[in-house]
């Protein structure tokens, strides 16, 4: 199956709860033989970083702001 988690602003967790949840969920579903892609923002994936533990990384761009970037 492939899964998509969108929302987080990336992994590896370096903030909050639902990042280390995604991080959680996202490696375990590849463990089970699924194809994951977490899409994160900008200023928190390296667009150099592809895959973490087999789940693919896909940057999003955003506005860097309190609100914007959210969105």
């Amino acid at each position: 199956m492939r899964i998509a988690i969108l929302g987080t602003r990336g992994i590896p967790a370096s903030y909050g709860g639902f990042e280390t949840f995604a991080e959680h969920l996202s490696t375990r579903l590849v463990a089970r033989g699924h194809e994951v892609t977490v899409y994160g923002r900008a200023h928190y994936i390296s667009p150099r970083q592809l895959e973490y533990h087999g789940v693919r990384l896909k940057v999003l761009p955003t506005i860097r702001h309190k609100y914007f970037d959210t969105v």
